[in-house]
């Protein structure tokens, strides 16, 4: 049996240069060989029992996604996420730094509800992004636009998986965290959708920003076609702060998704949750593959090492390896994981601080792993779904902000 130095080595070499030669196969596919290659090498042989455990440690947070985005399309095939975009366009055109902000907080909305940043991208980022392209954005800024949009989303509130998952090991209830959440992503997120699109905007034609917008004349705008994203957003603010009646989440997005059944234009159910769940599954594979990852850790012992590692430092080289190190495991992991293999020993190196605070700028800073292959679940996605050749121009675009989230994240950590 090796050293879980060299079982965590061998994990990260095998999906680097499968991310670099291997581009064709699936990153979930990469992620369990990279499993399997550690579990060998520490002694293991191919540990079937905990392949099966690891696949399932993210089984609630697969629920939430594929419910929220069934959420999603069946608001988006019953005309209401059409009506709320075009409202937005036509309240909004004659400012177009303050319709890019509420587009910016449109993308945000599905992750802020399901915790899933891809969620935010194959939902409200592919509706749009038309009207970002037609008020003349380019391709590639508009796809790093999405990608900001849905990485803050996952952070904000009233859903963030990472603070639920770093809660969950140190014992900390997830209520309070709303405010600091909104401190940390709104500014940034407002900052982002400016820095990346306003420059690009000389004024906005209402007409030629709403012709991509298919309204039908027989859904009409108002309170009830609304109103299951209302019960939506309202329950789950309710349970952050009264968890006595918390049902689950993906309850909570199934019993929207019948309420939108009945209002708006009818919709072929069967029909939406096929192309609904046909986008969701590649996510989910992605949560089941790193979910193995990460009891293959534990079992050979990276895991602990990265956590010894973590609380030995203090001073200005904890800082220094936060910035550094937990994007970079965050791309590797997903922020979702590693909240759970970094967050946690993170929130106990800071014992002294306020818990929540902590919590909340770790999950950002964890978050902006997101942008960063291999699995780069908000970056990649955008590009794929607007066809950007080249994601090498989506990450250079997104640089200021993401460095821009990571100082906040620091400055946090320092002074709070």
């Amino acid at each position: 049996m090796v050293g879980a130095g060299v079982s965590l080595f061998l994990m990260v070499a095998v999906l680097a240069l499968g991310s670099i030669f291997l581009k064709k196969i699936p990153m979930a596919v990469l992620l369990l060989i990279s499993s399997f290659a550690g579990a060998l090498i520490g002694g293991f042989g191919f540990p079937l029992r905990h392949f099966v455990e690891g696949s399932q440690l993210f089984l609630m947070l697969m629920l939430t996604v594929a419910t929220g985005m069934l959420f999603m399309s069946v608001l988006k095939e019953n005309g209401a996420l059409d009506l709320l975009t075009a409202g937005i366009v036509k309240t909004f055109y004659r400012s177009p730094t303050l319709l890019l902000i509420f587009l910016m907080f449109m993308i945000m909305l599905p992750a802020m509800l399901s915790g899933s940043a891809p969620a935010s991208v194959l939902s409200t980022g592919v509706m749009v992004a038309p009207i970002l392209m037609r008020m003349g954005v380019p391709k590639a800024e508009t796809a790093s636009i999405i990608a900001m949009g849905s990485l803050y989303g996952m952070i904000a509130p009233p859903v963030n998986v990472p603070a639920m998952l770093i809660g969950t090991g140190v014992y900390m209830p997830y209520e309070g965290f709303a405010l600091p959440l909104l401190i940390l992503t709104v500014p940034t997120a407002v900052f982002s959708v400016l820095y990346i699109g306003r420059r690009h905007i000389k004024s906005i034609d209402k007409e030629t920003a709403l012709s991509g917008i298919e309204l039908d004349p027989a859904v009409k705008d108002g309170l009830i076609i609304h109103t299951p994203l209302f019960f939506v957003i309202a329950f789950m603010l309710l349970k952050s702060y009264f968890p006595q009646i918390d049902t689950g989440t993906p309850l909570v997005f199934f019993a929207g998704t019948i309420m939108a059944l009945f209002t708006g234009k009818k919709i072929r159910f069967l029909a939406t949750a096929k192309k609904s769940m046909t986008g969701a599954i590649e996510i989910m594979a992605l949560f089941a593959a790193v979910g193995t990852l990460i009891q293959v850790m534990t079992m050979t012992g990276a895991r602990g090492l990265m956590v010894v590692a973590a609380l030995s430092m203090s001073g200005a080289l904890l800082y220094i390896a936060i910035a550094v190190l937990s994007p970079i495991v965050g791309g590797l992991l997903m922020p979702f994981g590693a909240a759970g293999v970094l967050g946690i020993p993170l929130v106990m190196a800071f014992s002294d601080r306020d818990a929540i605070w902590i919590t909340s700028a770790l999950t950002l800073l964890l978050g902006v792993g997101a942008l960063l292959p291999p699995t780069a679940v908000s970056g990649l996605f955008a590009s794929q779904a607007l066809k950007v050749q080249k994601y090498g121009d989506v990450l250079r675009i997104c640089a200021l902000p993401a460095l821009l989230t990571l100082a906040v994240g620091i400055a946090v950590l320092i002074f709070i």
